[in-house]
């Protein structure tokens, strides 16, 4: 398939982290096109852009207008209203529809330390951790759980997306080092449903421990390695780690494995191609509706500006 990749903004760390990972793509079932017309798919790639929380700039693009049946949307809002068919990091199950949504993974880590964790050789001395900002009241009761082989620590008071780059290399460092050293990685909810400290376990060789009731699990993977947590159950989880402990090292290769199955540089554009692929083989009338059909209804219910209020509180991992 013949993928068209671009943006309406003039800030898109994502389509440039996906335009190198396409270059590096083993797999070669699909291609980057430059030409619009040509291709089989368009899909902007879209960070969250508080100066334009509605997307109004992408819904009046040129590319938009012009192949209404072809363009998609890579998504990473925390709280992200249906823009456009495509590819959603955080949309819940409630609000997921299969012929337009694809749950997704986020296309890179801000954290450069994290690729060095499965290489190394140290000594998981955690049976679980979390470091994370309060941003959910899950990671509230998180931090009240007790066992004498646990870290876990509120790093409310650091802005993974700005900080100074001393600032950045120092916490970095430190959240690498306690991934690294943890058997089992709390993935707690946050502001979204999803969290990029998911996947970063996963290239680590841990094994994730999601908290996240409406968290959609994107269909490329087989996820039984990992260990899904209600949130009203989170106090059963020293408990429940401690019983599962032996099984620690073959979950972790498996996470591993669904990483470099899917997530990693040279597979992760594959997966983008098969998603979008498997959307456009649904074939659903639905699916490509008249777009800010969805934005039209929450806008007439004040639903938009509860969401818009709470991007505003940016929350890191």
């Amino acid at each position: 398939m013949k993928l068209h990749l671009t943006s309406a903004y003039d800030t898109h760390t994502g389509l440039d982290a996906l335009t190198g990972v396409a270059l590096l793509d083993r797999v070669g079932e699909h291609e980057l096109c430059a030409d619009p017309a040509e291709a089989d798919a368009i899909l902007f790639v879209e960070n969250t852009h508080f100066d334009d929380l509605l997307f109004r700039q992408l819904l009046q693009h040129v590319l938009v207008a012009d192949y209404p049946d072809k363009v998609y949307m890579y998504n990473e809002m925390d709280r992200p209203w249906d823009v456009l068919p495509g590819l959603y990091c955080c949309l819940t199950r409630r609000h997921h529809d299969p012929t337009r949504h694809r749950p997704f993974a986020y296309l890179y880590s801000p954290n450069p330390y994290v690729s060095n964790i499965y290489s190394s050789d140290r000594e998981t001395r955690y049976l679980f951790s979390f470091m994370g900002s309060m941003s959910h009241g899950c990671r509230r009761t998180i931090m009240q759980l007790q066992h004498r082989d646990a870290l876990l620590r509120d790093t409310s008071d650091f802005n993974v997306w700005d900080s100074e780059p001393a600032e950045m290399q120092v916490r970095g460092r430190e959240y690498a080092s306690t991934l690294a050293a943890s058997r089992f990685v709390l993935c707690p909810r946050g502001i979204g449903t999803s969290s990029i400290r998911l996947y970063e376990t996963l290239e680590a060789g841990r094994v994730p421990v999601i908290i996240s009731d409406q968290w959609a699990p994107p269909p490329e993977t087989d996820w039984s390695f990992a260990i899904q947590v209600e949130e009203r159950r989170i106090r059963s989880i020293p408990g429940l780690l401690s019983a599962m402990e032996g099984e620690a090292d073959n979950r972790g290769q498996e996470a591993r494995q669904a990483w470099l199955d899917n997530y990693a540089p040279d597979t992760l554009f594959n997966t983008v191609g098969n998603s979008l692929a498997s959307l456009i083989d649904s074939g659903h009338g639905s699916r490509h509706r008249r777009p800010g059909t969805q934005l039209n209804k929450w806008l007439a219910g004040g639903e938009l500006l509860k969401r818009t209020a709470a991007q505003r509180l940016l929350g890191n991992q």
